[in-house]
């Protein structure tokens, strides 16, 4: 399960249902899905969540593009949910250092 991501509370719910139920076939568009979210989010984000998500949102498609030709079936999607695990913690080390 994405632990890191479900530890985000509500925007970490909203990316997970998100990478999810998508209709994204390729890396790229499931990225800017995620993208998408996160800046919706942004607005009633406080600060520290703001740096973390911004961190997080320039990953994504890096990450998505080098793993994934394509992305629309249900096992790769959950592997995308633990990537975005690994991604979290990576945006949480950045943030701290910010």
């Amino acid at each position: 399960m994405a632990t890191q991501l479900l530890s985000l509370g509500l925007i970490g719910v909203r990316l997970y249902d998100r990478i999810l139920t998508s209709s994204a076939i390729y890396p790229g568009e499931l990225a800017d899905h995620i993208v998408d979210e996160i800046n919706m989010y942004l607005l009633r984000a406080n600060e520290q969540e703001k740096v973390l998500l911004f961190h997080l949102a320039c990953e994504v498609h890096e990450s998505l593009d080098d793993i994934y030709a394509r992305v629309d079936d249900l096992e790769t999607r959950q592997s995308i949910s633990l990537l975005m695990d690994v991604l979290i913690q990576r945006a949480r080390e950045l943030a701290r250092h910010h």
